[in-house]
């Protein structure tokens, strides 16, 4: 028992040591990288040290990005060393399974996974604020400003000109329809101003209503109280790429838009590449893992580099791509994010059975 103990220790820190090392490595050259490419960028009022907070404010949403090829590539390495000093064959010899190696490498890549998730809720929706901020010389509540919004709450089409964070509003309009889409009485108004969940109040508001039968009449009034399931956290959502939303974030607005309209594909594809990051890093260190046990463990170490990172790259632009493909096509996001990763799955399990 003691020994196992040992074992699942030294295992588990060799490659959490490498998978972090590779995180670091990799990390510090797309930081570098992308500075180089925000030089090309510089203007009168974006300087070099611009580009340089810029760059560090954006460094999360990078770090995030390149977990799971930092895992693939650390677990080969780690596995690799071990390999390479005949500590593998050691183990297997003395009884343990194929199997409970795995199990410990995978227990190393939960490090990453619990970073992937913490960095993803919330670290990057404030981090990729701050950066934009930077460079398009706004605050964080100027960046929250919409212009030109529109929205549905049932048989209600809503117009709004300027709305921001802070649940001000300026140049509604809104149009009410009846189950028929006939409609039913048009309000115009200059500002508005949020009161609580569900309810606004509008001023200098001009109403006008139209009945079944065809007259219409107009009413001129200083306030107007409005039942409207817009909130200012929703405003200030709009503002955001869905990528930069946390999964809880996500979550509330796609509830939100489920019950008053419909759910625009890219944020319903954004939660699921959240959803499916940590499974994705999972998949491939079970894959690298595969390599070490499997076709590759008589090969060099830089062979075994090179092979991990043209796996890690492939399986990135072949979840990019499928991902973006849901948007054009009807089937859920979640079947084109979640497909490569179960693929991944298979040809890992299938290569470690062979391997065993």
């Amino acid at each position: 028992m003691l020994s196992s103990k040992i074992l699942a220790l030294h295992v588990t820190k060799t490659t959490t040591l490498a998978m972090l090392g590779a995180t670091a490595v990799l990390s510090g050259l797309q930081i570098l990288f992308t500075y180089l490419g925000e030089l090309g960028g510089l203007r009168a009022d974006y300087s070099a040290w611009n580009a340089l907070i810029y760059v560090l404010w954006g460094a999360p949403g990078y770090l995030y990005q390149i977990l799971p090829i930092s895992a693939l590539i650390g677990a080969v390495l780690g596995l690799g060393a071990l390999a390479s000093n005949s500590e593998l064959i050691v183990m297997r010899a003395a009884g343990v399974s194929l199997w409970r190696i795995v199990r410990w490498v995978m227990c190393s890549a939960l490090v990453l996974v619990i970073a992937s998730f913490a960095l993803s809720e919330w670290v990057i929706p404030y981090s990729n604020e701050r950066a934009k901020s930077v460079k398009n010389h706004q605050s964080v509540a100027q960046l929250g400003e919409v212009r030109g919004y529109w929205a549905r709450e049932g048989q209600r089409f809503i117009y709004i000109d300027y709305a921001n964070a802070s649940g001000q509003l300026s140049q509604i309009q809104t149009i009410d329809f009846d189950k028929d889409y006939r409609i039913q009485a048009l309000t115009q108004a200059q500002q508005g101003n949020f009161v609580q969940d569900g309810q606004w109040r509008l001023a200098h508001v001009t109403q006008t209503k139209i009945a079944d039968t065809g007259p219409a009449t107009m009413q001129l009034s200083q306030s107007l109280a409005i039942d409207m399931a817009l909130q200012p956290k929703y405003v200030h959502m709009v503002t955001i790429d869905p990528e930069d939303l946390s999964p809880s974030q996500l979550v509330s607005f796609m509830r939100y838009m489920n019950e008053h309209s419909q759910i625009p594909k890219s944020y319903e594809l954004a939660f699921w590449k959240k959803v499916g990051s940590p499974f994705a890093l999972l998949m491939l260190v079970l894959i690298a893992c595969s390599f070490i046990f499997g076709p590759l463990r008589q090969q060099s170490m830089g062979f075994r580099l090179v092979i991990a990172l043209f796996v890690g790259l492939g399986f990135y632009y072949l979840q990019d791509f499928l991902g973006y493909a849901s948007l054009v096509y009807s089937p859920s996001a979640a079947w084109f994010v979640l497909t490569p990763i179960v693929i991944m799955f298979l040809i890992g399990n299938y290569l470690l059975y062979r391997a065993r």
